[in-house]
């Protein structure tokens, strides 16, 4: 139970801070500058004119929380005992493999709703 709570207030802070952060870079015009939305643009062809940036960056922050506190509290379950080293080793497969998965479903739910046609 308190892993659970543990779970929730890491991801409630963590979606707080990019979320502020995000709304900053809106309201200042500078959301180019935000690495996962040139990436996802870039990589899944998306067309920039019918994308809504305020929910793409509300997802963003979102996915970004969940892989923090996830990978956080899956740590914090291991003993102890273990060698540090490999709780970092551990930590970063978890990242780079919620990474990979969630910002790949996340781009090809986005290029079905905001993808450039190929018109020929």
């Amino acid at each position: 139970m308190f892993d659970l709570v543990f779970f929730c207030i890491i991801f409630m802070v963590v979606y707080f801070v990019y979320y502020f952060i995000f709304d900053d870079l809106l309201k200042k015009e500078k959301y180019t500058k935000i690495s996962e939305l040139v990436i996802l643009t870039k990589k899944f062809n998306l067309d920039k004119k019918k994308m809504n940036y305020r929910k793409l960056l509300n997802m963003i922050a979102i996915i970004n929380a969940f892989i923090i506190s996830f990978t956080i509290t899956v740590i914090n379950l291991l003993p102890d005992s273990w060698f540090v080293g490999l709780k970092l080793l551990i930590a970063f497969g978890i990242i780079l493999i919620l990474i990979f998965s969630m910002y790949m479903g996340y781009g090809k739910y986005l290029s079905k709703k905001w993808g450039k046609k190929d018109e020929k």
